[in-house]
């Protein structure tokens, strides 16, 4: 009986919903580009549809909301900027093994020392350079093991915008790189994940235009990132078939 009341259990636990909230922000460039509001609005849309259950809003959570999550997405201008309570909020969330997922413009903020090392990595004012147009991203294999987030995944090219000279834990684990083409060519990191106590971050760069986040394979990179930041044991469990076909398919652009 007691067996059966354990697998009961744990199947309950197993089939409760992932719940995240998804930090937005306003639109600050041109047609296309640093569409917070857009993402914040679709998105919370498209996990609901796929089985979670979300919130959103153009503000840090409080701590009432961060309570009912387990995973936190942010993509908004300058979307580390926070105050004392905010920052004892997050760090409460963390402690209780929260994750966290970061997308482009929420790398940067006022105290970059926090920030990263909250997430693993931030922007440097005067020091963090951008570049926008054609990018490549480039995964990264460490002794031929691969990440689970980036499994079957393909190098592949796009028009958007990377960030280098970002300063960067040593103890971060790096999942994609891109050339700075900066006059002295040299790849630096473009998405990481970073495990510090009970939780789980990362953070992905490619996100200036919002045409990357309707790439069926990037957009299976965010949702997997998303399913292991909240320590799913199916980082696919959001994911559609044809995005996870999409990974290795040379007619999206990827480069052999």
């Amino acid at each position: 009986m007691k067996l059966l009341l354990f697998l009961a259990l744990a199947l309950v636990v197993h089939a409760e919903p992932l719940r995240v909230f998804i930090r937005g922000g306003e639109k600050t460039h041109g047609p296309g580009a640093h569409e917070h509001e857009r993402f914040l609005n679709d998105w919370k849309v498209l996990l609901a549809e796929r089985g979670a259950v979300t919130d959103g809003a153009k503000a840090w959570p409080t701590a009432e909301q961060f309570a009912k999550t387990d995973v936190l997405v942010m993509y908004a201008q300058d979307g580390a900027n926070a105050s004392d309570e905010e920052k004892a909020n997050v760090a409460a969330f963390t402690a209780r093994g929260g994750g966290i997922v970061v997308i482009h413009t929420a790398v940067v903020g006022a105290d970059t020392e926090w920030w990263k090392s909250v997430v693993g990595g931030a922007w440097v004012h005067g020091e963090t350079k951008w570049r926008e147009g054609p990018m490549e991203l480039e995964y990264v294999k460490d002794s031929g093991r691969t990440h689970p987030i980036i499994a079957g995944a393909k190098n592949f090219a796009m028009d958007d915008e990377i960030y280098y000279d970002l300063s960067i834990s040593t103890d971060v684990t790096v999942l994609a790189k891109s050339d700075t083409e900066d006059g002295h060519p040299r790849k630096q990191a473009q998405m990481w994940t970073y495990e510090k106590g009970d939780y789980r971050a990362v953070v992905c760069i490619p996100g200036h235009l919002y045409t990357t986040f309707e790439r069926p394979n990037y957009r299976a990179i965010l949702l997997r990132s998303i399913s292991w930041a909240g320590k799913r044991k199916n980082l696919d469990e959001f994911c559609k078939p044809e995005e996870i076909q999409a990974l290795g398919q040379p007619d999206l652009g990827v480069k052999e």
